[in-house]
């Protein structure tokens, strides 16, 4: 299933955009993180130094979403990573009771 599956499903465009940003911010603050001298920030750290040039270059959107709508979308990226961990989770426990041979035997 490729992107263009997903036009009419809000959820899978939201999965596919949040995919793409994410590995996209990913592999800048690591690069840019590895090119940076160790003392480009004295006294400070450098991944935080960063994480707040990222916060002001996203600043501006943000602000013109409005904070409710940002803090509604912080929301929805921490509910939607709590439910992957849950379903891992629950992927680890029976996977375990495979291993164990307890599945529909009880």
């Amino acid at each position: 299933m490729g992107e263009t599956h997903c036009l009419h499903d809000p959820a899978a465009e939201y999965v596919w955009e949040l995919v793409r940003t994410g590995l996209m911010l990913h592999g800048l603050l690591c690069n840019l993180f590895e090119d940076l001298p160790e003392d480009a920030f004295p006294g400070e750290n450098s991944g935080e130094v960063l994480i707040e040039m990222l916060t002001g270059t996203m600043r501006p959107a943000l602000a013109q979403a409005g904070e409710h709508l940002v803090r509604e979308a912080t929301a929805l990226l921490k509910a939607g990573s709590q439910r992957v961990i849950e379903d891992l989770e629950a992927g680890l426990v029976l996977r375990l009771a495979l291993e164990r041979g307890s599945v529909g035997q009880g």
